[in-house]
């Protein structure tokens, strides 16, 4: 039965039991009357006002079968466009992560049925295209491997031949930067297709985070002595987590290289760990431009510069912060961005402690 005629078949049966419970009422004071009529003669029944009769009927007759009408009206719309709130939640709840898991279909043919068919085949459609997508940049990475490791080997030699000509080298070594430069390139988009494919390992292994942070400032110092930055550590608590110090060490050393990049000459860049509601909170904070907002939104995109003009003038791949993400998500943590009431980017870290 389409939905059409279901909710047509509901409210023609909410009608039907007003119509009978008027009905009804509306025979028992009918009924009344005539009773009057026979027992005290036509002057009793005269007696009675027809507008109090009529009032009578309305109240007892036609309030309750109002009243049925808009609850059972209400109970049977309710029941018949569940099925279409359920389906909006699903929707809502749908991503990348779970395209393959269908919608539960009622069976029953309707046409809210046959809509969750239609958006079941679209969602393995679209699994079927990540995937695909996933592999061939996983594929395409790893057969890059090979020849960009061959290209910087004979670059290489070729720079250190003494045969070879001063015109030369410099070409040659323009050449080689700009290999080493996919290469790393390359490898981060290795990085990306494993953790989308789930095949990012993480060692699940206690931590201090307060020790990577305090190296990570030495590192940061050295970053941003060539423009003049000056880097703060405000607080470090003591505080470990469940991860893998590997990857946690190359988040943050892509924040810090991030907040570096993206910063004004002779500014400055602030780190803080905090221990907040059985959650390790880092905070980087940097004197760089700030993001409008519909652009500070797409930051973890990958491939995303900011403004074209920003973009063209500060060296990356704009993959730095994905990675970031996929890393944080693998230990179950979280990562925004947002501007502090002084104007300055802020990059905030959570991950629960141990």
């Amino acid at each position: 039965m389409t939905l059409r005629r279901r909710i047509l078949l509901f409210y023609s049966i909410t009608l039907s039991l007003s119509l009978v419970i008027v009905g009804f009422l509306s025979w028992f004071e009918f009924n009344e009357q005539r009773n009057v009529a026979l027992h005290g003669g036509v002057e009793a029944a005269l007696r009675h006002d027809p507008l109090v009769e009529t009032a009578e009927i309305i109240l007892l007759g036609g309030l309750p079968a109002i009243l049925l009408g808009i609850i059972g009206g209400g109970l049977l719309m309710n029941r018949a466009l569940r099925p279409i709130e359920e389906l909006t939640v699903v929707l809502e709840k749908t991503n990348a992560s779970n395209l393959a898991d269908p919608v539960h279909r009622s069976g029953n043919g309707d046409e809210l049925d046959r809509m969750t068919a239609v958006f079941n085949g679209m969602k393995q459609r679209l699994g079927v295209s990540f995937t695909q997508a996933r592999e061939f940049t996983l594929h395409a990475s790893h057969e890059l491997k090979t020849p960009l490791t061959i290209m910087h080997s004979t670059l290489e030699q070729m720079l250190g031949d003494a045969a070879t000509p001063a015109a030369h080298r410099e070409r040659i070594a323009s050449t080689l930067e700009e290999v080493q430069r996919l290469s790393g390139i390359v490898g981060q988009l290795a990085f990306l297709a494993k953790a989308d494919a789930g095949l990012l390992t993480v060692a699940r292994e206690p931590v201090a985070l307060d020790e990577l942070v305090r190296d990570l400032t030495e590192d940061a110092s050295m970053l941003a002595a060539g423009a003049s930055l000056t880097v703060l550590l405000v607080d470090c608590e003591p505080v470990k987590v469940c991860g893998d110090r590997m990857r946690l060490r190359q988040l943050l050393l892509n924040l810090v290289d991030n907040a570096v990049k993206h910063n004004h000459n002779n500014g400055s860049i602030t780190l803080s760990l905090r221990v907040q509601d059985q959650h390790a909170v880092f905070q980087i904070t940097n004197t760089g431009p700030v993001l409008p907002p519909e652009l500070r939104a797409r930051v973890f995109e990958r491939f995303f510069r900011g403004d074209a003009a920003h973009g063209s003038t500060v060296e990356g791949s704009g993959l730095g912060l994905s990675i970031a993400e996929s890393i944080i998500l693998a230990h179950f943590g979280s990562i925004a961005m947002d501007v502090t009431d002084d104007g300055q980017t802020r990059v905030i870290l959570s991950l629960p402690v141990i």
